[in-house]
């Protein structure tokens, strides 16, 4: 199974020239990304992301994932699991563009378990969301998504609990865009330490659909991360998310997705 996560990490780093040409079907995402859950706490990732515009309403992803997780004096390093997607999107020809998409995605347990890498089990998640344009440079949007598994959709979600999030968009200049999100968990195990954060990021169009995207995090209270920076190039506008590709929340949870397991015991020496 890690064998097969860094097979599908190398092919999209390899496709991902491939999508800048002109078959403007396939395009891919490289992102690095870290999060500081406490003083003695933080989780480091590199991942990528594949899409394939199987239709014009439909996309398929794949999003393989390096991470680190460090806990004191213990790392544990390796290949999370792999999750794999299929987006539907419809965009509303009325005022305002409406735009409504749903998500399913298939998790596959590529990451080393034992080490803490991943859940050890397959696991089924779904997302859904809708979004407004009410001026020509604003696009709202609002999104929520949940595993039906008991394993989450991210290393960063609580157990058993439901996604939810704000997101803003504002188009600077023709090339710059800026975003804000506010999210959080809602239900689960434990309530009171659920999380709440904030975002905000900028995206560049650097040369026709390829982009560069820097996007920061922080708590506000729970167990979200006290804060958070995650850097993607690319061309895959939406990544593995049904709607909103500038959320600054977003970019941070997919590097994440599949990634470890918070009760992981990998440590330095183990070759984990």
């Amino acid at each position: 199974m890690v064998r097969l996560g860094m097979v599908v990490l190398i092919a999209c780093l390899s496709l991902f020239s491939a999508a800048l040409a002109q078959d403007r079907r396939w395009a891919a995402n490289a992102t690095i990304g870290t999060v500081h859950l406490s003083d003695t706490t933080s989780l480091d990732a590199m991942g990528a992301v594949l899409e394939f515009r199987a239709l014009r309403w439909l996309t398929l992803g794949a999003a393989p994932t390096l991470v680190r997780r460090t806990a004191g004096a213990q790392t544990t390093s390796g290949f999370g699991d792999l999750p794999l997607t299929a987006a539907a999107s419809k965009q509303l020809g009325t005022a305002w563009g409406p735009e409504l998409a749903a998500a399913v995605s298939l998790t596959v347990p590529t990451g080393d378990a034992a080490c803490g890498l991943g859940s050890g089990v397959s696991s089924v998640g779904v997302e859904a969301g809708a979004g407004i344009s009410p001026a020509e440079r604003v696009h709202v949007s609002m999104d929520a998504s949940r595993s039906l598994s008991a394993v989450t959709l991210s290393s960063l979600d609580a157990p058993q609990s439901t996604w939810l999030d704000l997101d803003a968009d504002v188009d600077v200049t023709g090339r710059l865009t800026a975003s804000a999100s506010l999210g959080g968990d809602f239900g689960g195990v434990d309530t009171a330490a659920a999380a709440r954060e904030v975002g905000a990021g900028a995206r560049y169009t650097l040369s026709g659909p390829l982009a560069l995207s820097v996007d920061v995090t922080h708590r506000l209270s729970g167990a979200a991360p006290t804060w958070g920076l995650a850097v993607t190039l690319g061309t895959a506008n939406a990544g593995l998310s049904a709607l909103d590709p500038s959320s600054p929340l977003w970019h941070q949870r997919q590097v994440f997705v599949g990634g470890v397991n918070s009760r992981g015991r990998g440590k330095a020496g183990t070759g984990c």
